[in-house]
């Protein structure tokens, strides 16, 4: 009949086979941060799981002393040496460091020697191994390592949420908790029912922490580094100005593009108020809209955001600098404004001298027809560039809109009633929400225009309510949208052998992202323009 130890010790047994099989198929895996580690710290850990085992079953196996006061320290001597990988996996397998040199290893390494040393002395039959001062400072050394490693995981985890939290805990909890349950192992008999309880337990433990880490939480799977890692990628490669002040405004650390772009190195600037640097101070940044900064490259524009960094007591320490160029951007801005005044007023003046003078002419002449036919096209684009200009730049507020009066609006605009189709308009009497009417207006007009212009007999417009807005659709039954032009509107560009014939659908497309609604077409029998507008009643 088994008896309850030998059950235990067997339990601790198959335990520590299943650190060692969690172990190979991690090694299995291709190579990753923190794998090999991962494989040491499991296969020294379950090893000493099976010797103890063994050790407890068959004392003969194990020949440290015939009373067995030794073997209850067995599965604590490997924990001990096991602590030492484990602490290089949760290093890498965070992120914290990727590349770890051998001699920082070696270093590292050089308390498990104390370990060896006075296990030897043991063995050997001296009564006393090193100095107890020297092995209490080597045990509170892998005591660090193991709590650090588990810290390390769970934060991390916790920090980032494409890695469960249970992962980082459930892994945190295989060092600590085999420690705390084996520390209860004492210098007596391994056939008592306690200590072999004790032994299988810290076994199981370290099985289940690691099998559920593994199976459950997908370890290996997604590792956490990418986080660490991608931040600091985030910083290291923006073109970004980056900095890290302290509460005296003095610069704690800037990134690689302001060290390129300032001309300086890392540490000159540390320690040196912020400034020198960009002639403002932290304040004077976050009270600006763009600041100029003298670079390698000349003087150029930023934007500042100035983000504050406190303490666990919401103490201000500090804070965090970004500085983005948007040179570029405002020299856009400025050609934009220039060439939208000169549209809005100069083109239309011209147009009016066009006209008043080609009325002047021989009005029964075609050719008078024509050019004051080409001078009010010439004007309405103008004036449609006019009204883009208003939505596109947000300068509206958003109000509440009666979807019926504006479609009927809009049909009034386009000239519905005076087109050889027949206009159906479905939409509920009551159906309102709450957008920006110029945009709404914008994107009626020119879908309910090119409905109108190009279909054969039929246009139809409908809505519908939806959860969030409202679903509006344009149908006729013309041609159909040429490819080309749905092309170039989804490339967001033109050339010349990709374009529109002119600013509808331009108009169409930036007025529905105006709304921040959906747009799409379907050509397959006519044309069906489909908008979905969110009400933005709540915002």
């Amino acid at each position: 009949m088994v008896s309850p130890v030998d059950a235990l010790l067997v339990l601790g047994i198959v335990a520590g086979v299943a650190l060692v099989w969690v172990g190979y198929r991690v090694y299995r895996l291709s190579e990753r941060l923190g794998r090999r580690p991962f494989v040491a710290f499991t296969a020294i850990l379950g090893a000493g799981c099976v010797v103890a085992g063994v050790g407890g079953l068959v004392p003969s196996v194990v020949p440290f002393d015939t009373e067995g006061a030794v073997w209850p320290q067995l599965p604590l001597l490997f924990w001990l040496v096991a602590t030492f990988p484990w602490f290089v996996f949760a290093v890498q397998y965070t992120g914290t460091r990727t590349e770890i040199r051998r001699r920082t290893l070696t270093l590292a390494a050089l308390p498990y020697v104390v370990i060896v040393v006075d296990l030897s002395l043991t063995v050997l039959g001296f009564e006393r191994g090193l100095p107890n001062l020297v092995g209490t400072f080597v045990f509170l050394y892998v005591i660090s390592l193991a709590v650090g490693g588990a810290y390390l995981l769970v934060q991390t985890s916790y920090s980032y949420g494409h890695i469960p939290t249970g992962q980082g805990i459930s892994l945190g909890l295989v060092p600590v908790a085999t420690l705390s349950i084996w520390n209860l192992l004492g210098p007596q008999e391994p056939r008592s029912v306690g200590i072999a309880g004790a032994y299988a337990t810290g076994a199981v433990v370290a099985a289940v922490g690691v099998g559920v880490a593994r199976r459950r939480y997908g370890l290996f799977g997604s590792i956490p580094s990418i986080g660490t890692l991608g931040e600091r990628a985030l910083i290291r490669e923006t073109d970004d100005l980056m900095f890290v002040v302290d509460d005296l405004d003095c610069v704690v650390t800037i990134n690689e593009t302001a060290v390129e772009m300032l001309s300086t190195t890392q540490e000159a600037v540390v320690g040196t108020p912020l400034s020198d640097w960009v002639d403002y101070d932290s304040e004077q940044l976050r009270a600006s809209e763009t600041v100029p900064v003298q670079t390698a490259e000349g003087a150029r524009q930023y934007d500042p955001q100035v983000s504050p960094v406190t303490d666990h007591h919401d103490n201000e320490i500090g804070a965090t600098l970004s500085l983005r160029d948007v040179t570029e951007r405002n020299l856009r801005e400025q050609r934009l404004a220039v060439l939208n005044r000169v549209l809005r007023h100069n083109l239309r003046n011209e147009i009016d001298v066009l006209k008043s003078h080609a009325e002047a002419l021989d009005e029964d002449d075609d050719k008078v027809a024509s050019i004051l036919e080409s001078a009010d096209a010439v004007g309405a684009l103008g004036q449609q560039a006019r009204r883009i200009d208003q939505y596109v730049s947000g300068s509206t507020a958003d109000t509440a809109v009666d979807l019926s009066e504006t479609v009927k609006s809009a049909l009034d605009t386009v000239e519905a009633d005076d087109a050889t189709v027949d206009v159906s308009v479905d939409t509920p009497q009551a159906m309102t929400l709450v957008t920006s009417r110029p945009a709404l207006v914008g994107a009626l007009e020119s879908a309910l225009d090119n409905a109108v212009k190009y279909a054969d007999s039929t246009v139809s417009v409908t809505a519908e309510s939806q959860p969030d807005g409202i679903r509006l659709r344009v149908t006729d039954d013309g041609p159909g949208i040429p490819d080309w032009e749905l092309e170039s509107l989804d490339a967001g560009t033109e050339s010349p052998l990709q374009h529109t014939t002119g600013l509808g659908l331009w108009q169409l497309k930036w007025a529905v992202r105006a709304l921040n609604g959906d747009l799409s077409f379907d050509t397959t029998d006519g044309t069906t323009v489909e908008i979905l507008i969110p009400d933005r009643s709540d915002e």
